[in-house]
């Protein structure tokens, strides 16, 4: 019989993954100039913190759009990944599946903002959160690979 924590668990993942994947695409319904001043404002929130001309603010603005896509799909696949844990035991089945599932969530939804006023599908946005999956799906196994590392440890002794 599995703990009640686990049990809980074993909900909550799901449910996580759930509300980040409908927060992605609330997200990316947002029009481009919306998105675009959300980005920015965070962009000159950084710069204040950072001996940074005002010529690199272009460049940071950038970098915050795109750093966002890496770090919610790496979320998205960490959720998705802790989801598919209590099914799927072969590591290498689970890092392809919580990545794939992501990574195609994350084509689904360029493909959505292609339909957004201001906003456009890119291929390098579909690899960045690609990217981002992936490293979130190899931290969740390489989680569970040290976890059962460490019970085969204890139960030798």
């Amino acid at each position: 019989m599995m703990p009640k924590s686990k049990r809980a668990w074993i909900i909550i993942w799901p449910i996580l993954s759930v509300l980040i994947a409908v927060g992605i695409f609330i997200s990316s319904s947002i029009s481009g100039e919306v998105s675009g001043n959300a980005s920015m404002t965070i962009a000159r929130f950084v710069r204040s913190f950072l001996p940074v001309s005002d010529s690199m603010l272009g460049f940071m603005h950038f970098l915050v759009r795109k750093t966002a896509h890496f770090w919610v799909y790496f979320v998205l696949a960490f959720c998705v990944a802790h989801s598919l844990k209590y099914y799927l035991h072969n590591r290498r089945t689970l890092i392809l599946s919580a990545w794939g599932i992501a990574a195609a969530y994350g084509v689904m939804d360029e493909f959505h903002q292609y339909f957004v006023p201001g906003r456009v599908m890119a291929v390098s946005d579909m690899l960045i959160n690609a990217a981002g999956a992936f490293l979130g799906a190899l931290i969740v196994c390489c989680y569970i690979k040290i976890i059962l590392k460490r019970a085969d440890m204890v139960t030798q002794t």
